[in-house]
């Protein structure tokens, strides 16, 4: 492609001062959360990477400007992103001339010039400021413990000015990376890594020192030495949401040998570690892997390193993680994440290679979770003084498991015989007599059979030690922060520890120190990793705040950060400091006197005369930008709120009262109440002026040139509410300016341009106590007509933001004819105005700021992503939005315009993901409102105004978002009012396999129902593809995708105990799935459906197999077992889920004790409906409600199915079978029945006409063989039979087969 002849671009970087270096107010992700947000650039970029052009002119044209890219943000993508494609070794030009930016794009390929050169000269043809910055970098071949020599500073990288703030960026590091520690050719990927575009900091110091301390953009800037002194970290690190907790050095020293190193993490990840000789690289040490020299263990979100070195020197230690996005074991890939140099003082008195075991970590972790174990046994490490050992592992599902004991020089045959597994039906008791002392290494192996057929997985391992107390104490273990006084979520350290609570998360990330053994000694300071709840959390997604949940709507702590908004194209001027008269507080009440309307105002005194403050020779001081320190500003801080209180309502009073002359209005208003405070004065004023129905205002003998000619001007409009407030000002004894210019009034619209005579306004300035501040008294005044009383009175509602309004928030709205009236630092031109976002004064009410999009017009191509953010610490703020065509259309081909948007808030950061239908114009409206129980009237107020004009769409014609009941996704203002708790962050779920699940942490009885939404099908039709459950004090919700596309699924709950049936709105989602899937429908429930009925709990009902109220089986049998507290009476049903069909003869209910099971046989494959009915055997009523219901889903066929026997009343009264549960020909002629029938006085069965007695060997255990050959065939029944005393004749029947 080649550039238009009068495309001429000229580099911004050349010949101009940059703005100073500072730390950007937004994190990276408070910009971006997705890269598919860049699609549309990203895809360009890569694009033109794949052209040759013959000039720059050609490329710049090409990459930036034939797509019109108008943001910071684009540009500056699309630049990273053809960098990180471009194979720079082939960039060639046909006309090379020296200086030229053809000779800096060459240069690489000549090792001549670097990539931050080239990303700085296309920044600064695309018209963005850009800076190299040099310095050292932790690079390929970096060890810790390195030292940097001299100033041949080894690596460039840059600084972008995208929207007024500056961000970091390295595309040659983004180019490349390291898969494994070594830096050898088969190890490096050229894949782009988005880690290096806008990194944060906090996080990029890790790798990245800047010479120069500015650019380093901390709080407290990294002397070199401290630099090096920072363990090695790689971008694995901070996406997997790691941080530090025991050490911040990279070099650490052991004690006695042994040291342990913890690092946090906030993702589900995995680890694993490699541990070499620091001199040669070696792993091994005398035969043995030095890693067979350290335990690893993960428990509470963090993962411990404990290492007993087998000699003196130096070794390092390089963690590697695994950040799970699915089962375990699918795309198992360890990246390194961080490294430490580990100095051995000597080697640890009892260092010999741990236990030989399968897996790196010991002790529980995922894998046993996921197998439904749950141990007794949490720590990895199990001592015993006595050599026996006891684990029991609590089963919430039919589980096995097999344990095999490792020891170094014994043979495992040998082992085998010490460890005996019980299983006892709802656990496994595992007990080990060791057969001597020393170290033991305990594998746990598992097996679920509903899909594991024969096979066992290793679950999980512990490290045995038999040993004395004393060999105990001074075991190397005991170095783990689990076992020395800091408990888990704590801070434990050797050398340099970190707080992951710390509130200072916006004052350089200070440190901790915490050292119980040598608290003389303290290291300097150096910045901790980054917060998790700054950083990990929001950049890499959910951080479980406590253990495995986190809220998801957290207070961010440690942020009151002073509004300073963006200006599109230009700084925001820096207030500079002044003079100012200290500021007297009142304290004073007035004593106001209630007036009725038209009341006569007190008379002045004959020598009150009206003296003005202003004559031809004293206009009054020059303006001048208001000072820095807000506590030296008027404001209404300055008054006691009592005291403004009385000031307000006297103003009130006499605007009741009609006056004859301007001296006697303000000897009422002022001076009879001897208002002397400046501020009271002003105020005063003001209110007066936004209460008084000016244009009823009538006075005597108004003379030319007099005030009352000004106030009485209103009504013809002759004069403005600015001349009347400056008049009333001159006479109270107040220096003030009428200020005249353009102001963006109710008619404005984003883009428009102001003209002379157009959009006309005037408001003003007052100096008061030496700082002039401005106020529109006009715009403050809302008049609202009230309710007719018995004498006529209006009612105004007031806006505050109009008195003594900042002037960086003004200018948003205001522009003074004479620039010096901003009373900015730095004058902003009547372009920037006409280019700054349309903003209401309920926008900085809230505390809002921009985060993207910073001008009134938006240009947009695809999907456009408006961030704004706002103060969550402090404000629950809820935001809506409304779309419509420039012309007032709000629809498009019978859809609302609405449907093309969402809007969700996380962490802080509103965004609104708008997909516009076509090319054109339109309006974006934000509206806010404060989200707490207070404000009843539960209003949304207008916060800003767009214009987007959309250029280009998607490819594909763009859809409505999902018919969702709200614009508004992710969890509502409900959910946090019930409590609920959530691992999803954000709005849209990914399918995998295209399935998906949410999880609601509950902290009480609930009851839920979800639904999913879909543009062209119908509820009723997606019913089937989700289903919600409830386990324990977690709410499930499963999405089956019908296919490829996006669904809305809507949550509704309530609490039943107080609500009723009424269930509300509490949480929508946008689940999203881009693969080719064939799903099967689940069946159609109703909501609350599966699960606990309300009936369970009260009658003292538990789970006692099967928790979880959906069964998924390889196989067409189960047994699902409760338990009891009290005698029960039970029942159960199968219904076939598609044809509804009941199938009671598969279902066979047994009670012993106070357990009871339900085993089940599926005579096809498809979806089941057990419902379980209960009621205490003390109740007489015949009518069992229901109390569970589960959802068997049989997937394979595995066993010929035989019908079970009728099941008469009394059976279900605590009897047992044992065998027969069935009779059909495979069972012989001769049948042994064993059963269990308690209070039985006899026992029987009737094969045909024939009574076999059964005998009782022991009490309610009754036994005997059946003949039953000749009963085959002939559809003969068979009957067991109990007596209970009494007329030993009278026998009841309890079960009844069909043979």
């Amino acid at each position: 492609m080649q550039a238009p002849p009068t495309f001429q671009p000229q580099n911004v970087n050349h010949g101009t001062k940059l703005p100073p270096a500072k730390r950007s107010r937004y994190r990276k992700f408070d910009i971006y959360r997705d890269v598919t947000q860049f699609n549309f650039v990203d895809n360009h970029a890569v694009l033109v990477s794949k052209t040759d052009h013959t000039t720059f002119r050609d490329l710049i044209w090409h990459l930036i400007y034939s797509p019109k890219f108008n943001s910071d943000l684009e540009k500056a993508r699309a630049i990273f992103r053809w960098m990180t494609s471009k194979n720079m070794y082939s960039v060639d030009f046909k006309n090379v001339q020296k200086g030229s930016p053809e000779e800096v794009l060459t240069s690489f390929k000549n090792k001549k010039g670097t990539y931050a050169r080239i990303f700085e000269t296309l920044c600064g043809y695309a018209g963005l400021y850009c800076t190299v910055l040099t310095g050292f970098a932790k690079g390929l071949d970096y060890r810790p413990g390195d030292k940097f020599k001299g100033t041949e500073y080894n690596h460039s990288w840059n600084a972008v000015y995208i929207d007024e703030n500056w961000y970091l960026v390295d595309s040659h590091w983004a180019t490349r990376y390291l898969i494994s520690e070594k830096n050898m050719p088969e190890n490096l990927v050229y894949e782009y890594d988005d880690f290096y575009f806008m990194t944060d900091p906090e996080q990029l110091i890790y790798s990245h020192w800047c010479q120069k301390a500015e650019w380093q953009m901390l709080s407290h800037p990294l002397t070199l030495q401290e630099f090096e002194e920072l363990p090695l970290v790689k971008s694995y690190f901070f996406k997997c949401g790691m941080f530090f907790i025991s050490h911040q050095k990279g070099v650490v020293q052991t004690r006695k040998g042994t040291i342990s190193i913890t690092v946090g993490f906030v993702k589900p990840s995995n680890f694993t570690y490699k541990i070499i000789l620091s001199e040669n690289g070696d792993e091994m040490y005398q035969g043995h892997k030095l890693k067979s020299f350290g335990l690893q263990e993960t428990r509470h979100n963090q993962a411990s390193f404990t290492l007993r070195s087998p000699r003196a020197g130096s070794f390092y230690l390089t963690i590697f993680a695994q950040l799970l996005t699915g089962d375990i074991g699918v795309k198992n890939v360890f990246t390194a994440a961080a490294e430490y140099k580990v100095v051995a003082d000597s080697a640890a008195s009892d260092a010999v290679p741990l236990p030989n075991c399968s897996d790196s970590n010991w002790g529980p972790g995922v894998p046993l979770d996921q197998l439904g174990l749950i141990p007794s046994q949490k720590d990895a490490v199990v001592p015993t003084q006595s050599g026996k050992v006891t684990l029991e592992f609590q089963k919430t599902r039919p589980t096995f498991i097999l344990c095999k004991l490792r020891k170094p020089g014994m043979k495992d045959e040998e082992l085998e015989r010490c460890v005996v597994e019980a299983d006892q039906g709802d656990k496994v008791v595992v007990t080990i007599t060791l057969p001597k002392k020393g170290e033991y290494g305990l594998e746990v192996y598992g097996n679920d059979p509903a899909k594991d057929g024969d096979t066992y997985t290793h679950v999980c391992q512990y490290f045995v030690h038999f040993a004395t107390p004393d060999e105990q104490s001074k075991a190397f273990y005991q170095e783990s922060p689990s076992r020395t006084q800091t408990m888990p979520g704590q801070t434990a350290t050797q050398n340099k520890g970190y707080n992951p609570d710390t509130h200072k998360v916006t004052a350089g990330l200070a440190s901790t120190y915490l050292d119980d053994r040598n608290q003389g000694n303290q290291d300097e300071d150096f910045p901790p990793p980054p917060p998790e709840l700054l950083q990990q959390q929001y950049l890499y997604g959910a951080a479980p705040q406590h253990g495995v949940y986190a809220n998801v709507a957290p207070a961010t702590q440690g942020q009151a950060l002073a509004y300073r908004p963006g200006k599109g194209t230009h700084d925001m001027p820096v207030p500079q400091q002044g003079k100012v008269t200290n500021i007297p507080i009142s304290t004073k009440p007035i004593e106001v006197e209630k007036r009725n309307v038209g009341q006569e105002p007190p008379a002045p005194p004959p020598t009150f005369k009206l003296i003005p403050v202003k004559t031809e020779k004293d206009a009054g001081p020059p303006p001048a930008p208001q000072t820095a320190t807000s506590q030296q500003k008027p404001s209404l801080e300055n008054i006691d709120r009592q005291v403004l209180h009385t000031v307000d309502d006297h103003a009130i009073q006499v605007s009741k009262s009609d006056h004859s002359n301007v001296r006697e209005l303000v000897w009422d208003l002022i001076y009879s109440k001897n208002i002397t405070n400046e501020i009271e004065k002003v105020r005063v004023i003001f209110r007066w002026l936004a209460t008084k129905n000016l244009k009823e205002m009538s006075f005597n003998g108004v003379q030319p040139g007099s005030p009352e000619e000004v106030l009485m001007g209103l009504k013809t409009g002759k004069t403005t509410y600015a001349m009347v407030f400056d008049t009333m000002c001159n006479y109270a004894g107040l220096h003030s300016k009428i200020i005249s210019g353009y102001a963006k009034g109710a008619d404005y619209r984003p883009g428009q341009k102001f003209k002379p005579g157009q959009n006309q306004h005037s408001w003003n300035a007052v100096y008061i106590y030496g700082t002039w501040c401005l106020i529109d008294a006009h715009w403050a005044a809302r008049r609202i007509i009230g309710k007719q009383a018995t004498t006529e009175e209006f009612h105004y509602q007031l806006d505050e933001y109009f008195f003594l309004t900042e002037p960086a928030q003004l200018i948003f709205t205001h522009y003074p004819d004479d620039p010096k009236w901003q009373l900015l630092e730095r004058s902003v031109t009547l372009e920037e105005f006409e280019n700054m976002p349309h903003m209401k004064p309920q926008f900085f009410k809230y505390g809002l700021e921009f985060v993207s999009h910073r001008t009134a017009v938006v240009y947009g191509r695809g999907e456009i992503n408006i961030r704004l953010r706002y103060p969550a610490h402090r404000l629950v703020v809820a935001f809506n939005f409304s779309i419509q065509f420039e012309n007032g259309d709000e629809e498009y081909h019978g859809v609302k315009l609405n449907r093309y948007g969402m809007q969700e808030s996380v962490g802080g950061v509103a965004s609104f993901r708008l997909r516009l239908p076509k090319n054109g114009s339109y309006i974006f409206y934000i509206y806010a409102k404060e989200d707490t129980p207070a404000n009843k009237d539960n209003v949304y107020a207008q916060v800003c105004e767009y214009k987007i004009v959309q250029e280009e769409v998607a490819a594909q014609q763009p859809e409505p978002f999902p018919p969702c009941a709200y614009l508004n996704w992710g969890p509502g203002a409900a959910f946090f009012r019930y409590g609920l708790a959530t691992y999803q962050q954000t709005a849209t779920v990914l399918t995998r396999d295209g399935k998906a699940e949410l999880q609601f942490r509950i902290p009480k009885t609930m009851q839920f129902m979800a639904k999913l939404k879909h543009n062209r099908s119908s509820d009723s039709e997606l019913e089937g593809y989700c289903m919600n459950r409830i386990v324990g004090n977690t709410a499930y919700f499963n999405i089956t995708a019908p296919g490829r596309g996006e669904y809305g699924l809507e949550i509704y709950a309530n609490d039943p105990s107080t609500e009723g049936t009424t269930l509300f709105h509490v949480a929508q989602y946008m689940i999203e799935c881009n693969e080719d899937v064939k799903a099967v429908p689940l069946p159609k429930l109703p909501g609350g459906y599966l699960g606990a009925q309300p009936k369970f709990n009260e009658f003292g009902l538990n789970t006692l197999s099967h928790h979880d109220p959906v069964v998924h089986l390889e196989k067409n049998s189960v047994e699902i077992q409760f338990s009891t507290a009290q005698e029960m009476r039970v029942t159960a049903n199968l219904i076939d889920a598609e044809s509804d069909k009941d199938y009671p003869d598969y279902v066979f209910t047994q009670t012993q004790g106070s357990v009871v099971s339900f085993v089940v046989v599926l005579p096809n494959t498809g979806f089941y409906k057990l419902q379980l009915y209960s009621i205490p055997a003390a109740d007489t009523s015949q009518q069992l409600p229901g109390v569970y219901n589960y959802l068997i889903n049989c997937k394979k066929i595995t066993q010929q199915v035989h019908p079970f026997p009728k099941q008469y009343a009394q059976w279900k009264e605590g009897c047992c079978m044992e065998t027969p549960l069935s009779l059909h020909q495979n069972c012989g002629d001769e049948v042994l029945f064993r059963v269990f029938v308690p209070k039985a006085a006899a026992v029987a069965v009737v094969a045909g006409d024939e009574w076999t007695h059964l005998q009782a060997p022991q009490p309610g255990m009754w036994e005997g063989k059946v003949k039953l050959g000749s009963l085959y065939g002939r559809g003969a029944k068979v009957t067991l039979n109990a007596n209970y005393g009494g007329d030993p004749t009278s026998y009841a029947t309890l079960l009844e087969y069909n043979i």
